[in-house]
């Protein structure tokens, strides 16, 4: 099952403030006693060595959440890095310069032998106090990036969701021009037979189109409603085939509340009659039985028909449009955790077995269904907008199950679930297959990308900071000396040049050492309190290695545990921790922009599945106000009934065809164009016609499908203009350099305004109105065609259409498609300007 995004709230975090002075506290307790260890007196120092200690954590602590602060407002993305940097050096001074002040004054007030020295304190504890700063910086910088990063996570997942969400939308949309072109052949046999059973089945029609409309977008309905939506379907069919046709139902009450995919039972049924009924000499009867395997919900529609052929001939499979978009609905809500099988019967016939997770209606609130492979389902509401989505808005509302950090991989588009003929010991089977991982949680973490190696140029960079720290600490020990020193007791400068350059060098060895094991033991929200302590371990024996070298090589006289080495220890724990920070940092940018390349991909593919489901929508006031009227005509105009039946069969057979590709001719599209107009004149609107001007060259020049239909539709609408007033529906195509323009236009020849004058309205904008004043009527034709006003059907369609497609509106009654060509490579257009644009 997928797991939902849950609302923040049921997952009680503490505050960063807890965490922060946690930190601080614990690294204060070990610097207390290495301190106290170190001590020449160790009992009488854990009286001063400890509350220093924890006095100059908690002190860092305060001042971490302004840092982290000054990370995120100095960022060179921000500022620039002239300028983060000069700001950085200016708080980092300020920072030494406070902690050795603040260190004087705790050490001054806890014992007496202390007497403080500024400018030497200052000097000798420079280095530590700037690692602890840099420290924090880079640990600001890689939260910072982290937190975006998981923000662009769950982006991603609402993508996914919209995606699939998107497909499934296609999917149901598929189902109706289908089926309605089949149910319209079978009606208008009866026209003239049996005119009462035409009726009786246009009604049926009607209700069950009217079901499809208010349950549209609901990816699931209960078992109960479905059965309810499947009445009118085989109402229809028992009309159809008299006594032929017998339909069971063995559902028990305890299972009605399931739920199940909208719509899925009727693509089987409509296999099941078509294809092993239709062909029997004798009658034929149709099974729906449902029942509960433990948490599985097992459904089957078995017919008594013809069964499968051999697997030899493909075309035996009956895999028409209804069972590939069964099949691929399954694999969209529940991904590999469903079972979808034709198989032959024992008795003769065929079963169709379907095997889903089983859910009730209850539980719906605190589960959701699976999306494509697994992802993440979203209430709907998430995912409406995200155009003005901002780092931070959903890591805050919601919580996003971890992963393990190893790097996230763009995830292919599974492929649709193919169909697969087995010749079984029980008959020829059709199985459609959804790839199973053996381990899903493996198979996850195998996909995962590692991070990313570091470079020549990187090392190159960490060998010249390593350099400069040289130079700096040599300089710094320079200036201690000077100040804290004198006479015999100064050191020459070439030892401490060669005591810090030899620091250099084992930090230079000991780096690829830090960033294995940043990478070994990676560092998240799911897992920080193991790999912490590892860290903390890690960090301190990085430093004891540094100091025992130092000594071991002859180049430090000083014991491991002593006053003088407190200073390179305490450094040594921030140095660790800091390329730590920086390699989860370095790993999160380049997963972060991954996770912006396949945001930017999920939404190219939802612009392509939402204009995909456009190229097989039908309007659902047209059908109903159609349908309605078939129902009269049957029993007073035959002919003009049958004619009607025939033209909007068309209309569905041309919706079908041109839904299979992205783009289609100009040619295409008005012929698909002018068979619309035609349905609605035989129909609804009986004064309406298509005026088309588009040069014979222009004809072959690709469009978007459907995109000049889908602004047509619109202003043949019934609720837009007065069905009975004449309507004029203009097309013009032209062709400049680079693009074409498309230009539709609605005329008014004439309106009747609640009984009064008609007035020629023509080609003035607007139009309509009082016709004695000339003023415009509050009902007029662009007050109610505010469709051209918001971004509804027609400039949704266009947004999905792709970069290429923008549309302008003139006026209220007109509107402008410009279709630009594609750019060729070698800078040119090309003048089939979608080819591939829109895919």
């Amino acid at each position: 099952m997928t797991t939902p995004l849950a609302p923040a709230a049921t997952h009680r975090t503490l505050p960063a403030s807890v965490y922060i002075s946690g930190a601080w506290t614990i690294f204060g307790i070990m610097h207390g006693v290495v301190w106290t260890a170190s001590s020449d007196d160790p009992s009488s120092a854990v009286r001063w060595a400890m509350p220093t200690a924890l006095a100059v954590a908690w002190a860092w602590a305060l001042i971490t959440p302004l840092v982290f602060r000054l990370t995120r407002a100095g960022a060179p993305s921000r500022i620039g890095w002239g300028r983060s940097l000069f700001l950085h050096a200016g708080a980092m001074l300020l920072c030494v310069a406070f902690m050795t002040w603040w260190r004087h004054v705790v050490l001054a007030a806890l014992t007496e032998r202390y007497t403080p020295s500024f400018l030497p304190d200052f000097l000798f504890w420079f280095d530590v106090w700037l690692f602890v700063y840099a420290t924090l910086v880079v640990v600001g910088h890689a939260l910072s990036v982290r937190r975006r990063y998981v923000d662009r996570t769950v982006r991603a997942h609402l993508l996914e969701a919209q995606l699939a969400r998107a497909r499934l939308q296609f999917l149901e949309l598929q189902l109706q021009p289908h089926f309605l072109f089949n149910a319209l052949n079978a009606i208008q046999e009866l026209a003239h037979e049996a005119p009462q059973a035409a009726e009786r089945m246009l009604r049926k029609l009607h209700t069950l189109l009217d079901i499809s409309l208010q349950r549209s977008g609901q990816d699931e309905v209960t078992l109960q409603e479905e059965l309810q939506a499947l009445e009118p379907y085989i109402d229809i069919q028992k009309t159809r085939f008299s006594d032929w046709l017998d339909v069971e139902m063995c559902v028990p009450a305890d299972v009605r509340d399931a739920l199940v995919p909208h719509l899925i039972l009727q693509p089987l049924v409509e296999n099941a009659i078509r294809h092993g009924l239709s062909v029997r000499p004798a009658a034929g009867r149709v099974t729906i039985r449902a029942e509960r395997q433990g948490d599985r919900l097992l459904l089957r529609v078995e017919d008594n028909g013809v069964g499968l052929r051999p697997p030899s001939s493909r075309s035996s499979a009956r895999e028409g449009i209804g069972l590939r978009n069964a099949s691929e609905r399954l694999r969209q809500l529940y991904g590999a955790s469903h079972h979808f099988e034709l198989r032959d019967a024992p008795a003769g016939g065929v079963v169709v077995e379907l095997d889903i997770p089983y859910r009730d209606a209850g539980s719906a609130g605190t589960s959701a269904p699976l999306s494509a492979s697994g992802e993440l389902h979203i209430p709907a509401d998430a995912l409406q907008d995200l155009s003005n989505w901002h780092t931070g808005e959903y890591s805050a509302g919601f919580v996003v199950p971890e992963t393990p950090m190893r790097g996230p991989s763009i995830a292919s588009e599974a492929a649709p679930a193919p169909a697969r003929l087995v010749d079984g010991g029980r008959g020829t089977r059709v199985r459609y297959d959804t790839p199973t991982p053996a381990d899903p949680s493996a198979a996850s973490a195998a996909s995962l990308s590692p991070a990313p190696a570091l470079t020549g140029r990187n090392w190159f960079i960490i060998l010249g900071l390593w350099v400069a720290l040289a130079v700096m600490w040599t300089s710094q020990m320079v200036l201690y000396t000077q100040t804290r020193m004198s006479g015999e007791w100064k050191v020459p400068w070439v030892a401490l040049a060669r005591l810090q350059f030899a620091t250099s060098v084992i930090w230079l060895a000991l780096s690829p050492i830090v960033f294995a094991l940043a990478r070994q033991f990676r560092i998240d929200s799911a897992n920080w309190m193991r790999t912490m302590p590892l860290h903390i371990v890690f960090g301190m024996a990085t430093g004891f290695l540094h100091t025992s070298l130092m000594r071991l090589t002859g180049l430090s006289e000083m014991p491991v545990l002593s006053p003088v080495n407190l200073n390179p220890l305490i450094g040594d724990f921030f140095v660790y921790f800091g390329l730590l920070a920086w390699s989860h940092a370095r790993d999160f940018v380049a997963w972060y922009r991954v996770r912006e390349l396949e945001g930017a991909r999920l939404s190219a593919r939802i612009a392509g599945s939402r204009f995909q489901s456009l190229r097989v929508q039908l309007r659902p006031h047209f059908l109903l106000s159609t349908l309605d009227l078939l129902a009269d005509l049957v029993h007073r105009d035959v002919p003009r009934a049958e004619r009607l039946i025939a033209r909007l069969a068309d209309t569905l057979r041309l919706t079908l065809e041109s839904g299979r590709d992205s783009t289609t001719s100009i040619r295409q599209e008005l012929e698909l164009l002018q068979v619309c107009v035609e349905t609605h004149r035989l129909g609804i609107r009986p004064h309406v016609r298509l005026v088309a001007s588009v040069a014979p060259e222009a004809l072959s020049l690709q469009v978007p499908s459907r995109l000049l239909c889908t602004i047509a539709d619109d202003l043949l609408a019934p609720d837009v203009l007065n069905p009975g007033s004449p309507l004029t529906v203009r097309v013009e195509v032209q062709r400049a350099s680079d693009a074409t323009r498309i230009h539709i236009r609605a005329e008014r020849e004439g309106w009747d305004e609640e009984g009064g004058a008609r007035t020629r309205a023509g080609k003035t904008a607007g139009g309509g109105g009082d016709p004695a004043t000339g003023r415009r009527s509050t009902r007029s034709i662009g007050e109610r065609h505010m469709w051209w006003r918001t971004k509804s059907v027609a400039e949704a369609a266009v947004a999905d259409a792709g970069s290429l497609v923008s549309v302008v509106f003139p006026d209220r009654m007109t509107a402008v498609l410009i279709i630009a060509d594609a750019p060729a490579r070698d800078g040119s257009h090309v003048s089939a300007s979608l080819v591939g644009a829109v895919a």
